[in-house]
Formats: structure tokens, C-alpha cells, sequence
């Protein structure tokens, strides 16, 4: 218990989740920590980590407030529609649109403006590149439901497009232009060697850009309990550092120059990757290792682990509600405390032995039991995130990632050597012989993922917010019994609580919400789905195959095998490659275009209905819940209880509170209680 940076660490990331969710006021809140910490100090003989704890929670509120008062306060009074001259970063395209990442121009450009990121979203037609210098009319905003998340990835606004963009300028050579364009130069190596879905996996493997999978890959890896891979971490640094040191060392450099090279290299690939939280926290854990070592001195995990959030959060507080982040310093966390101890008891339970007697006498078996302990750790201590998140727990996590651990190091390393060596003309046989290693282990991976996937059991859907706390308060409630070692008449009167807590929680649940009903308004689409008990309805179609894919998870979640009723705004849309790509997977009973229906009336579930008035009909309204739900195709004002307008928003009427959630499908799913 006395890591100082450890339990600093966790204070220091707790604090900020409660500052920003409750809206805690920082400087009142450093004031009680600065008088907890005079009170411990003039106590005097207290454990080092209460210490630890009341600075970190005092240092991490100052922190807080000088963030704001030095970067969000004075961007707060410059959001509404502004001229912008701005440098282009960054650009990912996702189907029909794109997202770009601007950096503000700090000549010309208000204090408060100047140098802010801002988030865009366009058409993906929008011909800019990173390296452009733009001038943007744009509505600049931070909205509320996404204040945190917009901050944590270092974005002051998020801009919304009024009209096109005039490039002014030629490309400058910025640190992030640069990085940027060897990112996507890594990627079209790797492309140009395997130009098929193995070879942008592969490349999204090495690069984490991963907007070019398809929601089918991410659905499947989720469900396989293997999507980590798809976020670069200390699993790829590890790999990237091993094949610098096998280079240095051929070259026969002493173990000191290796060192100081390799801290450099860790540098570098955190850069290629954008500055990714999960990259960072890995990257600077492994340079205070490595320094360690060249000061001839041990270095502890958790020790390593705490300092590197504590630097984290003290350039960007915010950084603490990056999903990344959380799962990566969870994951981390979780390895490094808990899987030492699981290990012995697996060697104890199963072999009869002790962990050190197990490691020495067999080492193979402690190895196989030391992957499953570190598997079941990461999984048990970033499971209520992993819900949060992405409404659902793999349960077969544990064996997938026992089966593809030995193509892992050979898929990154293959990606890497190809993508590296792509540049260089002479190096083009190797280069195509590397993203053949990386491409037959990328597919080895993939189709593991894909049969396990298929099971029922697979995964377990968990997305009540209920839930998720009660989870989160059972792993807090074990890792404190555990820390304090207590006996275990204690530890069963605590299961026994959480196991009642768990059945009011679940009796509260179905008393409220009992039959629910639920919405999906794909972001950036125009189609919404509703699911229903299995059954399934669209109204409208897709606009890109990114939005197909995503309604098909939607309704393959929700066990939609075939849609009931789709009514399109045009018979031609049925006729389109998205509407063909879902219809494929989930078929339609009926299917047609209001332009050529008269208005129609049709009960859909018996339990709610759906109707459209008169010839090339623009509105639909669908009558649940008792809520008058009106989707609109043109931007024209309606009465409702819930509009979806044409750019697939849901806007409210006054008095009308529904509950939303926008974490799966790259959709807002709306839950209507039916009943």
C-alpha cells in the first residue's frame, strides 16, 4: 500500500472522473484537500500512501483549475459562427463523411482562438488534405453530452460546416503534418503489399487508425474479447521495442547505447500514433523503465504505472475520460497487482504446487497459467468500462486470447518491417515478404475471432447503467478487502451483500422500464431502426455502407433476422449498395418507396404504428410508447413529441424527457418504455 505513485496515481484519476461528473468546483475542492493534508501531517505517523493520496487529490484539483482557467475559459466566449484560418492535421474518413482535425492559426487569430483544435466533421468529397491551410466559416461549439470526451483528445470546439472550405496556403511542416503523412505512408505500404481487408487491418493494427474497418470486424473482435489489439498499446511498443534492440544488438551496440536508442524509437512510434492516450501511457512507463535500468536501478510497475498517468493528467486533466486511457491503465493495473497472486492459486488449485515451485519445476505450464491469469485480470478490472462502452463482456476473452497469442507478435512485427521498409524502393521483396507474415497472421487472428464469435455465448450484452455501478462497486469492494486481507467469514457476508444488491437492483429495473422498446439514429445517416423483441422495422435506408453496417450490428444485437417493414423515401434507394448490403444480411418482409404509395398505415409489433399521409410523402410518423415519433427527410418543422430531422438528430419537445444513449452502433439509441 505504500506505492506513492501508485495510489497517487489512482487518486489523481478518480478526482478528475468526480470533478468533471458532478461538477465539483476545483478550487473549493483543493482547499479541502490542502486542509486533509495539513491535518495528516500534523498527525504524523500515518501510512505514506494517506499522504499520497490527500496531495495527489489537492494537486490534482489546482491542476484542474489552472487548465481551466488557462485553455477552457478563455475558448468558452468565442463558440457561435466564426471566420477561421486554420492548418488541416489530420483527416479520417468514415464512408460518406470525414472528420477533420484543425489546429487554429496563431497569427491573426484571437488569444482565445488561437492554437485551439477543432473537431469537423464534412463530406467525405471535401478535397483538403492534412497540411492545407484553411479559411472556414464554421459554428463553433462544445456541446454538453460530449464536453469530456471532446477535451479529453485535446479539441477546444467542435466545428459544424457552413459551406466549403478556401485553401490558402501551401502545406507547412509541422511536427503533426509530418507525423501524419508517414502514418498514412505506413498505411498504403501495407495496402500496396495486401490490398484486400487483412491488409487495412493490418495496417490499422500497426497505426491505430481504424476507420476503415467494417462494424462487422469490430462486432466480432468485441465479441471475441480481442478488440485491445485493435488500440495501439504497450503490446505494440513491446513488439516495436524488441525489433530495435535485435537491430542494435546485431550492430553491436553496448546495452547502454541500446538503451538510450530505444527510449528515442518509443518517442518516435508514439508520435506515428497521434499521441494516443493508451500509446502515452504505455510509451512513458517504458522510458521510466529503461532509464531505470541505465541508472542501474530496479523500476516498480505500479510505480511506473501512477507516474505516467499523474504527467498524463497534468498536461490534459481531461485526458481522464479517454475510453483508451481507461482501459489501458485498468488493464495495466490489473496485470501488474493481481495476476502474480491468481497465477499461484491456478498453480496451487490445478497442479498442486506453489507459483515459484511451478516456474522452476515446469516452466511451460506456469507460463500457459501466467497468460490466462494476466487475460482474466485485464478482463476482470476493465470490465465495467468495457460495458459502459460497448454494452457487452466477451466470456470467451480468456481462450481467444490464449489461441491468438502466438500470431500477435508475428501479425505487429510483419506490419511494422513492411510498412517501414515499403519506403525504401531496394528493401520491395522484403517488404512483401513482411506483409505476407503480417497478412497470414492478421488472418489466422481474424478468423479465430470470427468462429468464436458465432456462439451465442460468446459475449454477454450488459448496457443498464445500473449494472455497470454495480459492477464497478464489487471490484472497488473486492480490491479493498483484498488489500487489507481480510478473513473470509468477511469476504462471504460481502458477496452475500452484493448478490442481494444485484437482485433489487434487477427487480427496481423491470418494475420501471418492464417492456422497452428501442430507436437507432445512425450519426451522420438518415435511416432509423427500430427493434423490438426480436422483431424489426427502418424507416428509410442507409446512406453509406459505414451506416449499413452499423444498423446490421443494431439488429443482429437485438436478434432482428428479418425486418419487418422498411419504407424508403425513394423506390430507387432500395435499389442502392448499402440498402443491398443490409437487406442481404437482415431481409425485408415488405419493402417500398413513399413515391410510389398514396400514404400508408401499417401496425407494426402490435404495439405501436407507423404511417405516412399523401403522395411523395417527406414525414413518417411512428406512434410508441405514447410519444408521437415524427422522422422527417427534409428540414422542414413538425409537431412531435420526438423529431428525427434530416441530418438524423433527435430533437425533443419541451416538457419530453426520453432516455438516450449514444456508446453502441456509432448510433443515439432511444429507449421507449411500451405498455
Amino acid at each position: 500500500m505504500n506505492r506513492a505513485f501508485h495510489i497517487g496515481g489512482l487518486v489523481w484519476f478518480a478526482a478528475v472522473l468526480a470533478a468533471g461528473t458532478f461538477g465539483w468546483d476545483p478550487l473549493i475542492c483543493a482547499g479541502i484537500g490542502a486542509a486533509v493534508f495539513a491535518a495528516l501531517l500534523l498527525k504524523g505517523r500515518l501510512p505514506l500512501w494517506t499522504y499520497s493520496a490527500a496531495a495527489a487529490f489537492c494537486a490534482c484539483m489546482l491542476s484542474l483549475a489552472v487548465y481551466h482557467a488557462l485553455a477552457v475559459e478563455p475558448a468558452a466566449r468565442w463558440e457561435g459562427t466564426r471566420r477561421v484560418r486554420a492548418v488541416v492535421t489530420d483527416r479520417a474518413d468514415y464512408g460518406s463523411y470525414a472528420r477533420l482535425s484543425l489546429t487554429a492559426d496563431r497569427e491573426g487569430m484571437p488569444a482565445g482562438l488561437s492554437g485551439a483544435r477543432i473537431q469537423v466533421s464534412a463530406p467525405a468529397a471535401l478535397a483538403v488534405a492534412p497540411g492545407d491551410v484553411v479559411e472556414w466559416e464554421l459554428k463553433l461549439e462544445v456541446p454538453e453530452a460530449e464536453r469530456e470526451r471532446l477535451w479529453a483528445d485535446g479539441f477546444r470546439f467542435r466545428g459544424t460546416v457552413s459551406g466549403a472550405p478556401a485553401v490558402v496556403g501551401e502545406r507547412p511542416g509541422g511536427l503533426r503534418v509530418a507525423l501524419a503523412e508517414y502514418r498514412a505512408g505506413i498505411r498504403q505500404n501495407i495496402l500496396h503489399e495486401l490490398p484486400n481487408e487483412y491488409g487495412e487491418l493490418l495496417a490499422a493494427l500497426v497505426t491505430g487508425r481504424t476507420e476503415g474497418l467494417s462494424p462487422e470486424l469490430r462486432y466480432d473482435y468485441s465479441r471475441a474479447g480481442i478488440s485491445h489489439l485493435l488500440a495501439v498499446s504497450g503490446l505494440h511498443l513491446s513488439v516495436f521495442v524488441a525489433l530495435i534492440d535485435a537491430l542494435l544488438a546485431a550492430c553491436f551496440l553496448s546495452r547502454r547505447q541500446r538503451g538510450i536508442a530505444e527510449i528515442a524509437a518509443v518517442l518516435f512510434l508514439m508520435g506515428l500514433t497521434g499521441f494516443s492516450h493508451s500509446v502515452v501511457r504505455a510509451g512513458v512507463m517504458l522510458i521510466v523503465c529503461r532509464a531505470a535500468l541505465l541508472c542501474g536501478r530496479d523500476s516498480d510497475t505500479l510505480n511506473s504505472l501512477g507516474f505516467a498517468v499523474v504527467l498524463m493528467l497534468l498536461c490534459n486533466p481531461y485526458a481522464a475520460f479517454s475510453t483508451g486511457l481507461q482501459l489501458s491503465y485498468l488493464a495495466t493495473m490489473g496485470i501488474a497487482a493481481a495476476s502474480g497472486p491468481m497465477a499461484g492459486w491456478f498453480s496451487k488449485r490445478l497442479c498442486g504446487v506453489g507459483g515459484f515451485t511451478l516456474e522452476e519445476t515446469r516452466p511451460k505450464a506456469y507460463a500457459l497459467l501466467s497468460m490466462l491469469s494476466a487475460t482474466l485480470c485485464a478482463q476482470l478490472f476493465t470490465a465495467p468500462v468495457l460495458c459502459w462502452r460497448f454494452g457487452q463482456i466477451s466470456l470467451v476473452s480468456p481462450l481467444v486470447n490464449l489461441i491468438v497469442a502466438p500470431a500477435v507478435p508475428f501479425a505487429l512485427a510483419g506490419g511494422l518491417l513492411c510498412g517501414f521498409a515499403g519506403f525504401l524502393p531496394v528493401l520491395a521483396v522484403p517488404a512483401r515478404f513482411f506483409g505476407l507474415v503480417g497478412g497470414v497472421s492478421v488472418r489466422a487472428i481474424t478468423e479465430t475471432a470470427q468462429w468464436w464469435s458465432r456462439f451465442r455465448f460468446a459475449a454477454l450484452p450488459l448496457r443498464s447503467d445500473w449494472l455497470v455501478l454495480w459492477m464497478g462497486a464489487c471490484l472497488l469492494g473486492g480490491a479493498v478487502l483484498a488489500a487489507l486481507r481480510v478473513k473470509p467469514a468477511v469476504r462471504r457476508q460481502a458477496a452475500a451483500l452484493s448478490a442481494l444488491a444485484l437482485t433489487a437492483g434487477a427487480f427496481s429495473q423491470s418494475l420501471a422500464w418492464g417492456n422497452t422498446m428501442e430507436i437507432a439514429l445512425p450519426e451522420n445517416g438518415s435511416a432509423v431502426a427500430v427493434a423490438y423483441h426480436g422483431q424489426g422495422a427502418l424507416i428509410g435506408v442507409p446512406d453509406s455502407l459505414y451506416e449499413a453496417r452499423n444498423l446490421r450490428a443494431f439488429f443482429r444485437d437485438h436478434g432482428v433476422e428479418r425486418i419487418d417493414l422498411l419504407a424508403a423515401r425513394r423506390e430507387a434507394d432500395l435499389r442502392s449498395n448499402p440498402a443491398l448490403l443490409l437487406l442481404g444480411e437482415v431481409p425485408a418482409d415488405a419493402a417500398f418507396g413513399l413515391d410510389g404509395t398514396y400514404g400508408f398505415s401499417a401496425e407494426l409489433f402490435g404495439c405501436a404504428g407507423l404511417a405516412a399521409e399523401g403522395r411523395d410523402a417527406e414525414t413518417l410518423r411512428l406512434e410508441a410508447g405514447n410519444l408521437r415519433i415524427v422522422k422527417e427527410f427534409t428540414q422542414s418543422p413538425q409537431e412531435a413529441d420526438l423529431l428525427v430531422n434530416a441530418k438524423n438528430e433527435l430533437v425533443a419537445a419541451p416538457g419530453v424527457a426520453v432516455k438516450t444513449n449514444d456508446r453502441y452502433f456509432g448510433s443515439v439509441v432511444v429507449t421507449l418504455r411500451i405498455p
